[in-house]
């Protein structure tokens, strides 16, 4: 009889965990706010702002209330920047290149699931991501629910033949912590992005990583 859920995966976030985009995504919002008039932001109101999809990160950078037909066009103004940017000031973590090679040789299934759209992290995939060994790399689209629900996390796992019990999620943001809990996939919260460790232990964080090589002592 074929043996089910064989096989075991570990599940990335993308920003703040994979790959360091805060400065990317401060550059591209200050287009967007400088186009409609709104204060200039600074990284660390970025850092705040992030772990929703796309217009959540747009309304929470900008800081006052607006119409949603502003917010549409601050979205896409946003949207439209960053993809177009290239991305300049992108780089993965150090630590993170060793971290994926050593989990491939243990057998681990190398997946991403962000809340960025697609459309916005395949250009990334293919520069960044893909060379260091990613199996898939997913972001929303129409088929993909945002985290902190669980389905997109399920549905990789099932797309590779991966169990749960035998997987992690690993991320810096709350959205991870709790998409880890929903799925009961392990949630390990890395301390290297974009919050901090009592904020993550607010949301049921329990394992921390304060540096990407401690991961491989975390992930057995």
């Amino acid at each position: 009889m074929e043996q089910k859920n064989k096989n075991k995966a570990v599940i990335f976030d993308l920003d703040g965990t994979v790959i360091d985009t805060i400065y990317d995504i401060t550059d591209a919002m200050n287009v967007m706010t400088e186009k409609f008039g709104f204060r200039k932001v600074s990284v660390e109101v970025m850092k705040a702002s992030l772990g929703g999809d796309t217009k959540d990160i747009v309304r929470l950078a900008i800081g006052e209330e607006i119409s949603d037909e502003l917010l549409d066009e601050c979205a896409e103004c946003y949207a439209t920047n960053y993809i177009n940017s290239g991305s300049p000031k992108t780089q993965v973590f150090k630590g993170m290149e060793k971290v994926i090679s050593e989990l491939k040789e243990r057998g681990y299934i190398i997946l991403a699931l962000s809340n960025k759209p697609d459309v916005e992290i395949a250009p990334l995939a293919d520069r960044l991501l893909k060379p260091l060994g990613f199996d898939k790399v997913v972001g929303l689209s129409e088929k993909v629910i945002p985290k902190p629900k669980p389905d997109g996390a399920l549905s990789l796992l099932k797309e590779f033949n991966a169990s749960a019990e035998n997987s992690y999620f690993v991320g810096d943001g709350e959205t991870d912590i709790l998409t880890g809990i929903n799925a009961k996939i392990t949630p390990i919260a890395v301390l290297w992005g974009n919050r901090d460790k009592e904020f993550l232990k607010g949301y049921g964080a329990e394992i921390f990583a304060r540096k990407p090589e401690e991961l491989l002592n975390l992930i057995k």
